[in-house]
Parts: C-alpha cells; sequence; structure tokens
C-alpha cells in the first residue's frame, strides 16, 4: 500500500464501508474512522484494518488534522461536519446531497470559498462510465441539440422504512437532478412536482418532477418505493437524452449480476461494488488528483453541488403545493463546461 495522503472517512455506515474500500483498492490507507456508535467503529476499523478511531470530528482534529476526508454521514449533518473540516484546512469529499437543506448546503459553500479549501460534491454518476459516455456524445454534438432529458429510478419499499423522515427528492432524485443538469448543460429554472403516498407511510413513495432548464430543455424526474420489500436494491434506472438528431440512453434495469436462492441478491458492480472499484474508485481518484494538484478541473464544480440541492428543495414545495410551479435561483456555474477532464 502506497504513503499517499492520511485520509478519514467520516461515518461508518454502509457508504462509509464503501468509501474506505475504494481508497485501499486505489492503495492509500484510511487512517482513521470517526462514527459515535464505538460498535460501528470498532468492527468496521478491525475489518479493514484502520489504525484509528474517533467518536467525533472534534477528536479527530485535536489528534492532528487529516490530509484529506470523505463525509458519509446522514444529510442533516453534512454541514456540521463539512464546515468543522474545511475550517481546518481539510479538503473533504461530501457524498450526495451537497447538505439536506438549501441554507446548509450555501453555508458548506461559503466555508470552502473563505477558507479556500476544496469541497468536493459526491454525484457519483458522473464517474459511471455509461453516463459519462452519453454525456460525451452530448458534448460532441452527435444528438444534436438537446431537447429533454428523462431519468426513472424505483426503489423497494424498504428505503421508506430505514428511510422514514427523508424526501425521495433528497434521497433518490438527487441523482437524476444532477444528470439532468449535466446533460442539459444549463441550471434549472423552474420546478413542477407532484408527490404520492402509500397507505401507512407519511413520505413519500413517488416524486414526478417536470424541470425547465434556462435554455429551454425540459426534464423529466421520477423516482418511486414502490418494489417490493424484498426487491434487490440494484440500480433499475433510466435516462434518456433526447436530441434533435437522435436519441441516447442509459439503461440499467438488468443487473450485472443476480444470484436468486434463498435470498435473491443483485450486487452492485458498477457504481460502488463492495471491493471497492466501479464509479466510486473513479470519483475518490479524482479527488486523490484534485489534491494534489493534476486535475485542476472539478468534474463537479460545487456550485452545482449547491444548484441541485435548490432544485431538489423546489421540488419538495411544488409537489406539497399540489404542483405549483416554484423558481429556482440561478446558478453561478456553467454546469457541464469541466465534463472534459478525465477520471
Amino acid at each position: 500500500m502506497s504513503h499517499g495522503p492520511q485520509v478519514a472517512v467520516i461515518g461508518g455506515g454502509a457508504f462509509g464501508v464503501r468509501h474506505v474500500a475504494a481508497y485501499q483498492a486505489l492503495g492509500i490507507r484510511v487512517d482513521a474512522l470517526v462514527d459515535p456508535d464505538a460498535a460501528t467503529r470498532h468492527r468496521v476499523a478491525a475489518r479493514h484494518d484502520v489504525p484509528r478511531t474517533f467518536a467525533t470530528v472534534a477528536e479527530l482534529l485535536d489528534a492532528g488534522a487529516p490530509d484529506a476526508a470523505s463525509v458519509c454521514v446522514p444529510g442533516s449533518a453534512h454541514r456540521a461536519v463539512a464546515v468543522d473540516l474545511i475550517t481546518a484546512g481539510v479538503p473533504v469529499l461530501v457524498e450526495k446531497p451537497l447538505a439536506a437543506t438549501v441554507a446548509d448546503a450555501a453555508a458548506i459553500v461559503a466555508a470552502a470559498e473563505a477558507y479556500g479549501v476544496l469541497c468536493q460534491p459526491g454525484h457519483i454518476l458522473r464517474y459511471s462510465p455509461a453516463h459519462r459516455a452519453l454525456h460525451d456524445a452530448v458534448r460532441a454534438g452527435r444528438l444534436g441539440q438537446v431537447l429533454a432529458v428523462s431519468s426513472r429510478r424505483d426503489r423497494p419499499r424498504t428505503l421508506t422504512r430505514l428511510f422514514p423522515g427523508e424526501h425521495p427528492a433528497l434521497l433518490t432524485a438527487v441523482h437524476d437532478i444532477d444528470l439532468a443538469l449535466w446533460y442539459a448543460q444549463s441550471p434549472v429554472v423552474q420546478v413542477r412536482a407532484a408527490a404520492r403516498t402509500r397507505p401507512g407511510s407519511a413520505t413519500p413513495v413517488l416524486v414526478w418532477a417536470e424541470l425547465r432548464h434556462a435554455n429551454g430543455v425540459v426534464s423529466s424526474v421520477r423516482n418511486s418505493y414502490l418494489l417490493p420489500e424484498d426487491t434487490p436494491n440494484h440500480t433499475a434506472d433510466l435516462v434518456e437524452v433526447y436530441g434533435t438528431d437522435g436519441i441516447g440512453h442509459v439503461d440499467l434495469a438488468h443487473p450485472a449480476l443476480l444470484v436468486q436462492a434463498e435470498r435473491t441478491e443483485a450486487p452492485d458492480w458498477l457504481l460502488s461494488p463492495a471491493d471497492g472499484g466501479g464509479a466510486l474508485a473513479a470519483e475518490i481518484r479524482h479527488f486523490l488528483r484534485r489534491l494534489d494538484g493534476s486535475e485542476p478541473t472539478p468534474v463537479v464544480p460545487l456550485a452545482d453541488g449547491l444548484h441541485v440541492v435548490q432544485i431538489a428543495a423546489a421540488v419538495v414545495d411544488s409537489a406539497a403545493a399540489d404542483g405549483a410551479p416554484r423558481r429556482v435561483p440561478p446558478s453561478p456555474s456553467l454546469t457541464g463546461a469541466s465534463a472534459d477532464d478525465s477520471t
């Protein structure tokens, strides 16, 4: 294993573990793990040979700031964790969404700008080979002028139980909102949305949104948590780009590996596989290259991370208002202009 930067992972949940594995797959040892639950941090540290564990970010910083950190805590805690690290001079990779509220996301952006510290939003699909190939085709003009983007993301009802207080717009639809920005190459200016619930569920299980971009592109975002509980939670998703000269799509409806036995499983072999490869490793590789200066151009500009949260908040607001249109503040980012860089 290489003697690279000293990296900390904040959060020992499922995605924090995948970050640890991805760093290690790239030859970078994770030096520290932070999680408030002692059993979790000790179990993860023992399994992945992480030498130091801490209950809080404050304890980590008191022991000596790391060279970089992945923020993999729940979205509601992103602001506190990311701002504390940024103000200590620690570059951060913040899992999607950048934050759970617009105010929190704006505070993270303000801190990164004030302290001149790298903050990379973790929108993993921009690092997926299939999604990047479609984006390259759009950028090259192979589809002509983009007219519309359409996406569908279906998940099992399990997510309603696991994340009872999180709106789908801020939990899963942020992926599709970010892809809409990326493929349309233009910020969103207006949102109309609808949300529906199932009996016994206060949290929406179906969200359907229409996004209007500044350049005239219209995007449709559909997310559901309606599949049976025992359905494997693989990436059964579809995104389509309609242009004046053609149509392109990425269809992940069929898992690369499906094991149907006593328990049906569809492991993730594309985005964040358990062995640490996939799009997550590409995202972390880019983060590390930005740290050492070899990749000066971001794949996901920080302003795009903020704009995604603004759009998701507008989706929640419009759906609560029975589909009333909601304006979205203008984004300072030239979305898509940075995507020529390589991961």
